[in-house]
């Protein structure tokens, strides 16, 4: 389920947003899976097939089950959610896809932070549902920050342009030159000035400590996305919006 901050850190769940023409991505889905009826889509997706009405009739989708199908079946999600033309009278010509740093790239990226041509290579993708500027996807690895992100799944982040922006308490990706990267709640030390970067888990309850001389970048976290296997639990999601 994809879940958006929009700069408030109040999580909202997109099964109700309205942005993104709901039949337009089922036709796309459709045809990508090779099917034509919305009874085959549900036998697919394992709804009932009176969700694929009921998302129809309030035009909105479950993201989560849509991206857990693509990512089986090797959709490029671009070619689902992109949307050419706006539908909802808004101009979205300047939307930028969003670069994402998944967990094979992450060694990468922070050696490679000032090469453009690594950043730009990186997999991009656009998703109508989360709005805002200069924003990055990363992928969450292990578990020290369940229940708020789980291990696998992609938080969305936007660029903080210096230390002064952080928010005790909030999340942030936090790009260490020394260390990597860390997907974590922080707080700043009053007496070093250092980034305290604590854990959500409270089986996992250390915290680091990292010096605002290594920081690389800091991005602000704005969204999450998660994955979970297709099954009863999406239908039971998805049949109670």
């Amino acid at each position: 389920m994809l879940e958006t901050i929009k700069y408030n850190h109040r999580y909202a769940n997109t099964q109700e947003k309205k942005s993104l023409n709901a039949i337009l991505i089922l036709e796309k889905l459709k045809k990508h899976l090779q099917i034509k009826t919305n009874t085959e889509l549900a036998r697919i997706l394992n709804v009932k097939p009176n969700t694929i009405s009921t998302w129809k009739r309030r035009n909105s989708v479950d993201y989560e089950l849509i991206v857990s199908i693509c990512q089986q079946q090797g959709i490029d999600l671009n070619t689902v959610f992109y949307r050419r033309k706006p539908t909802n009278g808004l101009d979205n010509s300047n939307r930028q896809p969003i670069p994402l740093v998944s967990r094979e790239h992450q060694f990468q990226y922070v050696l490679q932070l000032d090469e453009d041509s690594f950043t730009e290579n990186l997999p991009a993708y656009d998703l109508p549902f989360v709005e805002g500027e200069n924003l990055r996807a990363f992928q969450v690895v292990g578990n020290a920050m369940h229940p708020t992100f789980e291990d696998n799944s992609i938080v969305i982040a936007t660029k903080c342009q210096s230390t002064s922006a952080i928010e005790d308490n909030k999340n942030y990706v936090v790009i260490s030159k020394l260390k990597g990267i860390f997907i974590n709640s922080v707080k700043i030390s009053e007496s070093s000035g250092e980034l305290i970067l604590i854990n959500h888990n409270k089986t996992m309850p250390h915290q680091m400590r990292i010096r605002q001389e290594e920081i690389a970048e800091i991005w602000e976290i704005v969204a999450k996305f998660s994955y979970s296997p297709v099954g009863e639990k999406q239908e039971e999601q998805a049949t109670t919006l």
